[in-house]
């Protein structure tokens, strides 16, 4: 089965200037204990329906704790079965980048169940993006010349036959186009396996950002890196082009709730990505300055 994941790196708490770092590091650890694991949400992002297929399938932004520990899970699951971490050494795949507040999880569902997911990390002063371990002078590049990134990463799937494959993750790169659209953004990253290079190059209209490389953080995989923006898209792919923008999507489709402090905290004990120092170091800093988004 054609299988499109996003290798990403999971870093730490290192930011990209030493002073930076240092100043996270002087912020206390949060002590106060939690009441309560229930998501503070008055309404639930809206789902809208993949095109194309017979079964129902729908694509959201997720919003409660069981869509998140699925997606979690399921991204887990994926990265175990392709080599890309230790088998049974993690739950969730859950990283610090996932406790930064602009960053989404978007997921496809058929009825209950998670059959797809992946992140969107919006670039961001604390920690940077995922891909800089191997990638820094390109995405260094990218910052000096005033681009607003994100990186997708953390991709999985399950029991999708191939054309719905296809229409799924298509569906999912429509909501964060638009979503990153909407917010001011305008450039897409992502470092994926050479052997999905067609799949970004000649559907949706990615072109080279970086070279083969080895990433560690999946195991010494490869990686390679790719671009886009949305005059890169209408260029290279127009057809696709106009299935990501040809319908504006709503804004009760584009809202995101924050994943709560409580949640953050409880996957990141069952993830081997995360420092319990490290996590509460990120949430002291987002509640004390706000969002570390770069824009």
């Amino acid at each position: 089965m054609m299988n499109a994941v996003a290798i990403g790196t999971e870093r730490g708490l290192n930011g990209r200037k030493n002073g930076l770092r240092d100043q996270i590091a002087s912020i206390p650890r949060h002590r106060g204990r939690e009441t309560s694991l229930i998501l503070p949400i008055i309404r639930e992002p809206q789902a809208i329906p993949v095109p194309g297929i017979s079964r129902r399938i729908e694509v959201k932004i997720a919003s409660t704790k069981s869509e998140w520990e699925q997606a979690f899970q399921l991204a887990a699951s994926n990265y175990q079965a392709r080599g890309y971490e230790t088998p049974g050494g993690n739950r969730l795949r859950f990283t610090p980048y996932h406790a930064l507040p602009d960053t989404l999880t978007l997921i496809a569902k058929h009825e209950s169940q998670v059959v797809a997911t992946f992140s969107i990390v919006m670039d961001n002063t604390l920690l940077g993006l995922p891909m800089e371990d191997i990638y820094a002078d390109e995405i260094a590049s990218l910052r000096r010349r005033g681009r607003r990134m994100f990186e997708a990463t953390t991709l999985a799937d399950t029991g999708l036959k191939p054309r719905e494959f296809l229409q799924v993750f298509l569906t999912l790169i429509k909501l964060s186009m638009q979503y990153h659209t909407r917010n001011n953004g305008d450039t897409y990253v992502i470092a994926v396996n050479p052997r999905h290079k067609k799949f970004y190059t000649k559907i949706i209209g990615f072109v080279p950002l970086g070279p083969l490389r080895s990433y560690a953080a999946v195991q010494d995989a490869p990686a390679e890196a790719f671009l886009l923006d949305n005059q890169l898209q209408r260029f290279n792919s127009p057809d696709t082009f106009e299935f990501m923008f040809g319908e504006p999507l709503s804004e009760r489709v584009l809202m995101a709730p924050k994943m709560p402090p409580s949640l953050i905290r409880q996957f990141s004990r069952q993830s081997i990505h995360c420092d319990p120092e490290e996590i509460e170091r990120i949430l002291a800093y987002t509640d004390r300055f706000g969002s570390p988004k770069s824009w």
